[in-house]
């Protein structure tokens, strides 16, 4: 249980963070500031996928489940960020950005209802 807790806070905290990030970088055409804004988001994001896998390993559901449909937007959800993140067009990076945060929800609903 705190195993998922601990993926749940951190699930939470990376996408409140790219929401933030992208809207920053994105609408209020700033770009974060400080060392913590940069590297932050690496450890929290690699403390996800780690406590992400440890959760698999209790639980070893196939990647033919609705884990694997999760596991597979992750990695669109992943692209679309550092799509919309390092996009030299603020109009398509606009359009990545919605389209990850768009992503990151569907990843959340089907971790909350597991079809």
């Amino acid at each position: 249980m705190l195993l998922k807790n601990l993926h749940i806070g951190l699930a939470l905290i990376s996408g409140i963070g790219f929401a933030l990030r992208g809207y920053l970088r994105l609408v209020l055409d700033r770009h974060p500031p400080g060392p913590l804004i940069r590297i932050g988001p690496h450890v929290i994001d690699t403390l996800l996928l780690i406590s992400g896998i440890g959760l698999w390993m209790q639980v070893r559901h196939g990647l033919l489940s609705w884990f694997g449909l999760k596991l597979a937007l992750v990695v669109v959800y992943i692209l679309l960020g550092i799509g919309a993140l390092r996009s030299r067009s603020r109009g398509a990076g606009i359009m990545l950005y919605w389209l990850a945060l768009t992503v990151f929800l569907a990843i959340a609903v089907i971790a909350i209802q597991k079809p």
